[in-house]
């Protein structure tokens, strides 16, 4: 399902999402990386206060291998 909004973005921003070619997909693709990276600082807060000891990344590993990493952790 998907709901349509609009919204109100500085000239400079909507050129840049605009230029992205489908804004919409960008849009959700930028968001949903966000909501993932606030699920997963929630999620590192509450195992630290259980001094449960983590790290996010690997060696040498990129933002997007991260992510990629912990969404498939995380069952997304």
């Amino acid at each position: 399902m998907t709901v349509n909004m609009t919204m109100s973005l500085p000239d400079d921003v909507a050129a840049f999402v605009k230029a992205k070619g489908n804004a919409s997909a960008y849009t959700a693709r930028i968001l949903r990386r966000q909501m993932l990276t606030e699920e997963l600082e929630r999620s590192a807060r509450v195992r630290a206060e259980a001094g449960i000891v983590t790290t996010t990344a690997e060696p040498a590993e990129s933002e997007e291998t991260t992510l990629e990493r912990w969404g498939r952790v995380a069952g997304r």
